[in-house]
């Protein structure tokens, strides 16, 4: 299901007048819509980035348009993870002469992401000069359009929203607003191959090892939808500039997202951590990480510690 946009809400094709619109529709019908555009009344820190969201000076409607393309479901997954993926590692870019592009930049141990990206969409991958990334650019004008008739509707970051909109505009296609979140949509898993991270550490007097999945964007808008369906925590890291992370630590809570990773699998070498936890919990319940030297437990341990490590794909079991 797709979010109208306001010129449909309203039944108008002329230019909306915002403040009408907010003196004539409640805060609650704004927030079904438009959640974006409703204070979080319960982050404290919320008002310095939600201000900086000027969404009114861009949610326009094209005057030309062209129907949004239908997929099966296991393609429709694909393509909800596409938008997170882009969302956070991605750009939608026009150059001097107006011509559209996208590009999405990751790791080296990401090529596996970009290609199946590129098996359906065309498009190159170079290595990134003189950096530890690769670059996916998308900007022949028939995969444009096909990559926009799979991700319109399901972009939802702030700028990116934004660069979508001015692509549309370019192209003469409708902009949709962003699709409802559930805990089965892939958008999650895709924005967790860009923005997230799974780690390990060892905790307090007696190194007990602890799981943390998180999930960083500089705008706290766009992490909390992960704190909406999975739960956790959100906090400000002044590190780097300063950016929001969400965060989970509890087993209750990881196991939890693992169920939802197998319905939407990574397609990240972070899969490959994802493919272990269930052997940490295992390993963490017996002990085994402070097992005797040369006992089975303990060489266990080292074993999966091993592929937790590990920067390939295979896993040594």
């Amino acid at each position: 299901q797709r979010w109208p946009f306001l010129g449909e809400i309203l039944n108008i094709n002329c230019s909306i007048r915002w403040d009408l619109f907010y003196s004539n529709v409640g805060t609650m019908k704004i927030s079904v819509y438009w959640p974006f555009l409703v204070k979080i009344s319960y982050l404290q820190s919320n008002q310095l980035v939600t201000n900086s969201r000027t969404y009114s000076s861009y949610l326009v409607e094209t005057s030309e348009t062209t129907r949004a393309a239908s997929y099966k479901e296991s393609e429709n997954k694909f393509n909800e993870w596409l938008a997170g993926l882009i969302d956070g590692d991605g750009s939608f870019l026009i150059s001097k002469a107006g011509y559209t592009s996208c590009e999405i930049t990751m790791g080296l141990a990401d090529e596996y992401a970009l290609r199946l990206i590129q098996n359906k969409l065309g498009g190159s991958i170079k290595l990134r000069s003189g950096s530890k990334a690769i670059r996916y650019r998308l900007h022949n004008k028939e995969g444009i359009i096909e990559l926009i008739n799979r991700i319109n509707g399901k972009i939802r970051h702030t700028s990116r929203f934004k660069q979508l909109n001015q692509v549309c505009s370019i192209l003469n296609i409708k902009t949709y607003g962003p699709d409802l979140l559930h805990k089965n949509h892939a958008w999650f898993t895709g924005f967790f191959d860009s923005d997230g991270t799974i780690n390990l550490s060892f905790k307090g007097k007696y190194k007990i090892p602890q799981l943390t999945i998180s999930v960083t964007n500089k705008l706290i808008v766009d992490v909390i939808y992960f704190q909406k369906i999975f739960g956790g925590y959100i906090y400000y890291d002044q590190a780097q500039n300063g950016y929001y992370k969400w965060t989970i630590q509890s087993k209750e809570d990881i196991l939890s997202i693992l169920d939802y990773f197998k319905k939407c699998p990574s397609r990240s070498i972070k899969r490959k951590r994802i493919f272990l936890i269930k052997e940490f919990y295992n390993l963490k319940d017996i002990k085994a990480y402070k097992s005797p030297n040369n006992s089975a437990l303990q060489k266990a341990w080292v074993k999966f510690i091993k592929n937790w490590d590990s920067k390939d794909e295979d896993i040594v079991l």
